[in-house]
């Protein structure tokens, strides 16, 4: 592949990027993402609207009602808080620590005793006397037999080893005094705490404690361990032990008071339960909030998340996107294909959408009540800027979104839907800015109804209907005003033309009409009744009569610069065509639609009145001049292109242009009737209509055929109006000196005549 090849196939690609990148549809997509990250942005940049982040001290935003009857806590019951403590106090575990001196002295006693029976073994006395000298020593803590098997042990060094291990066990785990076990037991504890200097506080139940009765099962089972099968060292071990063991645990008083305050101050106050019913009033707005309605905010919010969750997140995202979805299943049933590469309308459609996003924000801050939120405001912008269908779309996704954010329920809902769906219609054809405030006004009473209807259903009191049905009221004049302020706004910046803005345009007083009046006052008045032939024409059919109408005051404006060469300019000066070649009289006749359009550019004038400029002779063809070009061909052997001929088009994209189109043609062609009699008229009409058809000047704007016989029948209509016939009534006759006719047989017998209007 050589590098021409290559250089072209990078160009195509890059070609065919900024096509998808442009396109209507991509843009448009491009814009829904944005105000998907906006709308999501403001939701949670804006946590006092839909997080219900509220503190004690706060001043209430809004009214909270309960959407259901439910218990709350609240206030401390100061008898059963007092009565648990105590029961705690009670139940609180003793702590017990070990007798160090009394273990030393065990241990003692039991070294001593070895040390005896070790010092009697070596005397050379007969057994029986050394047993009873060991005897009156001992006296009772060792049993005769077992004084007697100590004396005849053959390694007594290895038995006093674990008959000390015995007795170290048992002091290690402990062994607890009697009458402090019966303490314990009588004050209803049912655990211990042992205090240790290695091990530290060890947790032990009650009945694990080991006491008088428990003592020499435990001794006699270390004992075992360290005899096994030796049953008569087991007992001789056993006995000995337990006859220098004394109880090593005792109940540390001022721990156990210590530890006793602790648990109880960890009782948290027992709170008193209090009952809420459906729709009681939890939450006062204009009040300050107390510990008492926090407490009734944090029950519901076991149910009611914050929205710093990631599930509200999720489902706010899943919201849109289901309200996005149900508005584009509804568009590209009820709208225009082409309706989703409009970029312009989609952007108006999020923008109103995210007004409304941020001007819930701003009232959810403010004192007023939810119902103030100007949804109107953004019905009657659509319905203005782009049509009533997408407004009534908007209205009704964005009133059951704004409830749900704020918290509002279906009655928010219901009232933001009636105010809006009422402005929405009341506006739909206003051609005066008056409208737009009565427009708001309806909306406000149609709120108030609306709340009206949720105060008597849910029971209200009068201050109900007073505070929030004015809030209603005002809420609808405030979308009236809001809609003054930004309509304009809307237009200037997306170039969206209205009825109010057209209505301005119609004045004959704008500086472009004026002109035209006074350098081309033939055009002008040709512009003047193409713009009632259209007005009528578009009636008839059901499009927008009034752009039509202003669009063909403007059509023809370009032929204010060469007024003389255009022939209803002529007057008697005689045509300026006749000294040129017809190439040239075809460039300066058709070089009037660019001057119409530099023209109105430079007035700023709405682009949709532009489209009508350049539209308004499509690509059709100069036939006059085409003509006299064929005649001069023939005789000099020239070649003549056919579109050298040819206006530069666009041809008409709309129905409104279409028919200034077919006004235009039509009212120019009817000039040339000698006799305009309706037949004559009928026919001219149809011919001027059909030739354009054939000349597929009409393809690119979607007109039907019952469309094109309604406006030909409109066109007659005007047209026999404009010519019709009056009577030519004779001069007055003489009257005599009474005052009576002269000669009145004669006038009786004077036929009138009929001549055409001027």
């Amino acid at each position: 592949m050589d590098k021409k090849e290559t250089r072209k196939r990078l160009q195509e690609f890059s070609e065919g990027i900024k096509a998808f990148v442009f396109r209507g549809e991509t843009i448009s997509t491009v814009l829904v993402v944005l105000f998907f990250i906006a709308a999501l942005s403001s939701i949670f940049l804006s946590p006092q609207l839909y997080q219900r982040n509220i503190h004690e001290g706060d001043i209430a935003l809004k009214n909270m009602y309960a959407p259901y009857d439910f218990t709350y806590s609240w206030g401390v019951n100061e008898e059963e808080t007092a009565r648990v403590r105590e029961t705690a106090s009670k139940e609180a575990p003793y702590v017990l620590e070990h007798g160090i001196n009394a273990e030393e002295t065990d241990r003692a006693g039991l070294d001593k005793f070895f040390a005896m029976v070790m010092m009697k073994r070596a005397e050379e006395v007969p057994l029986a006397d050394k047993i009873n000298a060991l005897k009156g020593e001992l006296g009772d803590r060792a049993a005769g037999v077992d004084i007697k098997f100590f004396v005849e042990s053959p390694d007594l060094p290895d038995l006093h080893s674990k008959a000390l291990n015995v007795l170290n066990s048992v002091l290690y785990i402990g062994y607890i005094d009697e009458q402090d076990l019966s303490r314990i037991k009588e004050a209803g504890a049912k655990e211990v705490v042992i205090l240790d200097e290695k091990k530290g506080e060890t947790e032990r139940t009650v009945d694990k404690l080991i006491s008088k009765d428990k003592i020499k099962s435990v001794v006699g089972d270390y004992a075992l361990k360290q005899f096994k099968n030796d049953k008569a060292t087991f007992q001789a071990v056993t006995g000995v032990v337990m006859s220098y063991l004394t109880p090593n645990l005792k109940i540390n008083d001022k721990r156990t008071g210590e530890k006793r305050e602790e648990l109880v101050k960890k009782v948290l106050p027992v709170l008193q339960s209090w009952t809420v019913e459906k729709n009681e009033l939890i939450v006062e707005k204009g009040k300050r909030v107390d510990a008492r309605n926090i407490a009734q905010i944090s029950y519901l919010r076991r149910f009611f998340r914050p929205g710093v969750a990631p599930t509200f997140f999720l489902g706010i995202l899943l919201l849109f996107l289901l309200a996005s979805l149900a508005a584009a299943i509804n568009i590209s049933f009820t709208q225009k294909a082409a309706f989703f590469g409009n970029t312009k309308n989609i952007a108006i459609m999020l923008i109103n959408m995210l007004l409304v996003i941020v001007l819930a924000d701003f009232i959810m801050r403010s004192p007023q009540p939810s119902y103030f939120i100007s949804l109107a405001a953004a019905g009657m912008i659509l319905t203005l800027l782009v049509n009533f269908n997408i407004a009534f779309l908007i209205v009704v996704l964005m009133s059951m979104v704004i409830s749900i954010l704020v918290g509002g329920g279906i009655e928010l809902a219901l009232v933001l839907f009636t105010g809006s769906v009422v402005a929405i219609y009341a506006v739909r054809d206003a051609r005066r800015r008056s409208q737009i405030l009565w427009a708001g006004l309806l909306a406000g009473v149609a709120k108030f109804v609306a709340i009206t209807c949720i105060g008597l259903i849910n029971s209200m009191d009068m201050d109900f209907y007073i505070r929030d049905g004015m809030w209603g009221v005002a809420s609808g004049l405030f979308s009236g005003f809001l809609v003054m302020g930004l309509l304009p706004l809307f237009e200037n910046i997306f170039k969206v033309p209205t009825n109010i803005s057209l209505l301005e345009l119609s004045d004959l007083n704008h500086p472009l009409l004026k002109r035209l009046a006074m350098e081309a006052p033939g055009t002008y008045h040709h512009s003047i009744m193409v713009g009632n032939m259209a007005e009528a024409a578009c009636d008839a059919i059901g499009a927008n009569s009034l752009l039509a109408r202003v669009g063909a005051y403007y059509h023809d404006i370009g032929k204010i610069t060469k007024a003389e060469y255009f022939s209803e300019n002529e007057m008697y000066s005689g045509s300026r065509h006749t000294k040129l070649a017809p190439s040239m009289s075809a460039l300066i006749i058709s070089k009037h639609v660019k001057d119409g359009v530099d023209l109105a550019k430079k007035h700023k004038l709405n682009n949709a009145i532009i489209d009508f400029i350049a539209q308004h002779h499509g690509d059709s063809l100069i036939l006059y001049f085409y003509q006299k070009a064929v005649e001069k061909a023939e005789d000099s052997g020239e070649v003549l292109k056919e579109e050298n001929f040819r206006y530069s088009g666009p041809k008409p994209q709309t129905k409104e242009s279409a028919i200034v189109l077919l006004a235009d043609a039509v009212e120019a062609a009817s000039r040339t009737l000698d006799e305009p009699t309706p037949a004559s008229i009928r026919h001219l009409v149809k011919k001027i209509i059909n030739n354009k058809f054939i000349d597929e000047q009409l393809d690119e704007c979607d007109l039907t055929l019952k469309d094109i016989h309604e406006i030909a029948d409109s066109f007659t209509r005007v047209l026999m109006g404009v010519f019709h016939t009056r009577l030519d009534y004779p001069e007055e006759a003489k009257k005599s000196s009474n005052g009576a006719l002269a000669d009145d047989s004669k006038n009786k017998q004077r036929k009138p005549k009929q001549k055409k209007k001027d």
